[in-house]
């Protein structure tokens, strides 16, 4: 569905689940959009929830609207809430959306029941240690000229559209085997494709705003965030170090971390209904 802001601008918002259900406000990560919400649909369904998804400023086909900070994402979600007639919410964020998810938390306390996190990627002072050479590359890159660093991915994007084989096989060679393991199944691999493209939809401004934002300060500490948190990572991540999990559920007071052995960024998420679960109680 297409939601409305006052000055007329256009928020994208894909809704799974079931109906009437407990809402989430689901964060995509980075380079990603409203489409991953899919890779849930299932496990909502089955777990009695309704998931609500919308893409971010200049993200796929929400219309730009600069974002001076991650926090500033809360008034954004509040639109998006309010429009919807959603009172209370809980919260999904994803890799790079973790931070999203998380400026929710800290901002909307009265409205907020819960915070789960899978793969969450941390502010940019915490270490890259563990993560890929090409992924700690772009988010150094991203620091001094997060254009740039959008309008290369989006180049990434032509190539996917154009040689998705040879996309693929780029965009998973630093992935630990359970990852490659995980996007070699066609459904996988195909939804992989779709959400990438779509991000780049209306061109590379959002994607150059969401790796401004993630990559300075992000205007909310993380010990502010009082609601019952919930952090899954995997230990074999080399797209966001397990560290970073570790340091979230440090920061967030009373916040629960999970490690899965063996699983990457992309295989965590071959079991949803189980990491889920928390966001039906």
């Amino acid at each position: 569905m297409e939601l409305r802001r006052a000055d007329g601008g256009v928020i994208a918002v894909e809704v799974v689940g079931e109906p009437d259900a407990p809402a989430v406000l689901f964060c995509h990560g980075l380079a990603d959009s409203r489409l991953a919400v899919y890779d849930f649909a299932g496990a909502a369904h089955a777990l009695g929830l309704r998931l609500i998804a919308p893409d971010r400023p200049g993200i796929g086909d929400t219309d730009v609207r600069r974002l001076p900070r991650v926090v500033d994402w809360a008034a954004e979600a509040t639109l998006v809430l309010d429009a919807l007639d959603i009172g209370s919410v809980a919260l999904l964020g994803v890799s790079g959306g973790g931070a999203f998810a998380a400026a929710c938390a800290s901002e909307l306390p009265d409205r907020v029941r819960s915070l789960l996190l899978i793969a969450p990627l941390g502010p940019p002072a915490w270490p890259t240690r563990g993560m890929a050479s090409g992924q700690r590359a772009s988010l150094q890159i991203a620091r001094h000229a997060p254009a740039f660093g959008g309008w290369f991915m989006g180049c990434l994007a032509t190539l996917a559209r154009r040689a998705p084989g040879l996309f693929l096989r780029l965009a998973t060679s630093e992935m630990p085997a359970s990852d490659r393991r995980a996007l070699a199944q066609s459904d996988a691999r195909a939804a992989f494709l779709a959400n990438y493209l779509r991000a780049f939809h209306g061109g590379s401004w959002g994607v150059g705003q969401d790796l401004r934002v993630l990559t300075r300060p992000w205007g909310f500490d993380l010990e502010s965030i009082r609601v019952p948190t919930s952090i899954h990572h995997g230990d074999a991540d080399t797209t966001v170090p397990l560290q970073h999990a570790r340091r979230f559920a440090a920061a967030i007071p009373g916040a629960r971390l999970h490690i899965h052995p063996g699983h990457g960024h992309f295989s965590i998420l071959t079991a949803p209904e189980k990491t889920l679960a928390t966001l039906a109680v």
